[in-house]
């Protein structure tokens, strides 16, 4: 993954789309907040932004963590 700050120089989006083709970006501005620009058809660029995204991550700590069930029952109810 590349990073790009972009406050001094902001490149054109045609230019961020064009290498965000040939690798992940990440962008950060200069109030310090940071985007990804990524192709979507790259499973492996989404498995990275995912193991790098912390809150992604917590959810599925809170999952993990959790006792709570649903019988399978209830899930085959709530998805027809």
């Amino acid at each position: 993954m590349k990073t790009i700050d972009i406050s001094s120089d902001v490149p054109s989006i045609k230019k961020l789309l064009d290498m965000a083709k040939k690798e992940s970006l990440l962008i950060k501005t200069i109030d310090g907040e940071s985007f990804v620009i990524s192709s979507t058809d790259e499973f492996d660029s989404e498995i990275e932004l995912l193991r790098k995204n912390h809150k992604f991550l917590s959810m599925l700590d809170d999952f993990k963590s959790s006792d709570e069930t649903i019988p399978i029952d209830e899930v085959e109810k709530n998805l027809r």
